[in-house]
């Protein structure tokens, strides 16, 4: 490798990390009803479990569940939060970080995307039609198709508010990064989603919140 590429790779690491640290929720809540729990891949905060509470009770649903069980486990300790209250966990794709505490859940029912994939062997869950709504008394979750990322990826937007984004919005359109993945379907799927009418918050696997869509176009869709 070229000195000019580990300078070019030294200088990407160092923006995530400081984008990792600066934007990734730490655990504890971050709306009314909204909490996090950070957890971390191979140092790195990742921050990409969302719990939210039903009705004002001590029931939850989780968005993904963090890679790390123990990580998951003593976040849910520190918010007071029991694995058993979760009774839906909806996943965003399938990927190690997003899925890997899925066992502390045994209580919930498990939703997903398109599992043609099978990414989830031996697991019973729901796939989620594109456009499907689940009802939990207060809290309403559509599941949104946007594969690119992975075959299976899904957005849940949450009473057509609060859009949890997964991976979607990992990086920036020319990032190495998305060489892995099909770039051109998630820029597509990017405009999709920030084109939702009513969009208050856009929550992501990794980089935490974004309030303002236009930020979002300038930063993804230039």
């Amino acid at each position: 490798m070229l000195l000019t590429d580990l300078v070019v790779v030294f200088l990407i690491g160092s923006v995530a990390a400081l984008a990792y640290w600066k934007y990734v929720f730490p655990t504890g809540r971050i709306l009314p009803g909204l909490y996090a729990i950070r957890t971390h891949n191979n140092g790195m905060p990742m921050g990409n479990l969302f719990l939210l509470q039903i009705d004002d009770n001590d029931y939850y649903i989780a968005i993904d569940t963090g890679g790390d069980t123990a990580e998951t486990e003593t976040g849910l300790r520190r918010l007071g939060i029991s694995s058993d209250s979760v009774v839906a966990v909806f996943i965003t794709h399938s990927h190690w970080d997003h899925i890997g505490a899925l066992r502390l859940f045994d209580n919930a029912i498990i939703y997903t995307g398109n599992t043609e994939n099978n990414a989830f062997p031996g697991l019973s869950h729901h796939a989620m039609a594109d456009g499907e709504i689940i009802e939990f008394s207060d809290i309403s979750v559509q599941c949104i198709y946007t594969p690119g990322h992975t075959v299976d990826h899904v957005c849940y937007l949450v009473n057509e508010k609060m859009l949890f984004a997964g991976d979607l919005f990992i990086t920036i359109n020319d990032s190495p990064f998305e060489e892995r993945y099909n770039k051109a379907m998630q820029l597509e799927y990017r405009k999709i989603v920030l084109g939702l009418d009513g969009v208050d918050y856009v929550f992501t696997g990794h980089f935490g919140l974004f309030k303002d869509a236009r930020l979002y176009r300038w930063w993804f869709l230039s």
